[in-house]
């Protein structure tokens, strides 16, 4: 028995909108919210942050975010080392995704190093880092929302 197919898949793939991605990513929430619940809003953060890292980064780089549960987890046994390469390499590829779609927003790997590397000694270093951070994916995911096209 051969199915018909009731639509038109020309007119139904022009039709197709990608759903929207979060633009609401806040640092205060991310730390108090983190504080609270025990690190536990961290992991729920982090995971649709991968995701939508993943789909707006340029396809140039064939990369894929290593899932943050998975850092977390290896990190335990890594006193943190994982999760600080997970973060740069999540500041790497913003930075990429920035410049690609050619938005004028300042965040670097320089901003890794000296706000969340060496800026954790005067202790709102990481703070800043993590400000820094979601604004840029706020501007990737607006950008991302208008644009869904990858460059």
């Amino acid at each position: 028995m051969a199915y018909k197919y009731q639509y038109d898949s020309d007119t139904d793939a022009r039709a197709y909108k990608p759903p929207q991605l979060r633009t609401n990513r806040s640092m205060w929430k991310l730390m108090l919210l983190n504080i609270l619940t025990l690190g536990i809003y961290g992991i729920i953060f982090f995971i649709p942050f991968s995701f939508d890292l993943d789909k707006i980064a340029p396809r140039k780089d064939h990369g894929r975010t290593m899932n943050y549960l998975y850092a977390y987890i290896i990190s335990l046994f890594t006193f943190s080392i994982v999760l600080m390469v997970w973060y740069y390499h999540i500041t790497v590829r913003v930075e990429d995704a920035l410049s690609e779609r050619g938005i004028p927003y300042d965040f670097s790997t320089s901003d890794f190093w000296g706000w969340y590397f060496f800026g954790a000694f005067i202790v709102v270093g990481p703070f800043i880092y993590f400000h820094k951070l979601c604004k840029a994916m706020n501007l990737l995911c607006e950008h991302y929302n208008q644009n869904p096209i990858t460059p």
